[in-house]
């Protein structure tokens, strides 16, 4: 099977490119620097000895992402994967961020996605696919950072309630994880109140369970007692965290 991974030069993204590569899947590689792209996907057909295609693409700007990435899989095997791990935060999303910062947080963060989702649906169902989407554990509550960027996971997982609610599980699978902190560029330096994830634990867990169902599931898993605890929090008390 081919796999679509958006968001592939970095971070989770590239550790799904890695594993899915090491199994043998061709690829289809998406995200903002072509060089970038070029370089991961020399490097894993080398290494793996699999297709790996590539498609440099703005997606903060890109009117119909879906439209390219069907020309770009033209002269690819089949695809029965699509997996979403693009996202773009900052460390000034709060209540006061310009109206252009908060365009582009959500035009990667929901846009981008849904519509890419909306795009490749009929080919996917036609195929039995799995569309895997990427939530986050910042979305478990509001919050007094990270505002954009939280309201827009949360979006993702109505999208991904939706998507399940509207094709049965023999034609579509449908999987959400909730991400808790891993260990990139956009968590180095940082005082974090738990241990980050390496992507590449993340990604061989995410790979070994494609096509197995429709689920949503944290990882880390002990993130989901994080939420468990955030959630059972009184507003009072939730509120003092500022977070």
């Amino acid at each position: 099977m081919t796999a679509i991974i958006v968001g592939a030069s970095s971070g989770l993204g590239r550790a799904l490119a890695g594993e899915l590569a090491q199994r043998g899947h061709p690829l289809l590689l998406i995200a903002s620097d072509a060089r970038d792209l070029q370089a991961l996907a020399a490097d894993l057909a080398l290494r793996h000895e699999v297709e790996v295609a590539t498609l440099a693409m703005d997606l903060a700007r890109e009117v119909d992402p879906g439209a390219r990435i069907l020309a770009a899989l033209a002269s690819l095997p089949p695809a029965t994967a699509l997996l979403l791990p693009v996202g773009l935060s900052r460390r000034d999303d709060a209540f006061g961020l310009g109206a252009g910062a908060i365009g582009e947080l959500l035009a990667i963060n929901l846009h981008a996605p849904l519509a890419i989702v909306h795009a490749l649906l009929p080919m996917l169902c036609e195929r039995h696919a799995t569309v895997v989407l990427f939530g986050s554990i910042a979305a478990v509550r509001g919050r007094g950072h990270n505002v954009v960027y939280a309201s827009a996971k949360r979006a993702l997982e109505s999208a991904y309630e939706s998507l399940r609610q509207a094709h049965a599980p023999d034609v579509l699978h449908v999987q959400l994880y909730r991400l808790g902190f891993l260990a990139t560029n956009l968590t180095w330096g940082l005082r974090l109140p738990l241990s980050p994830a390496a992507p590449a634990t993340v990604a061989r867990r995410v790979v070994a369970r494609l096509g197995k169902g429709s689920f949503k599931r944290y990882l880390p898993r002990r993130f989901a007692l994080v939420a468990l605890l955030l959630r059972a929090l009184p507003w009072f008390v939730f509120r003092r965290l500022r977070g």
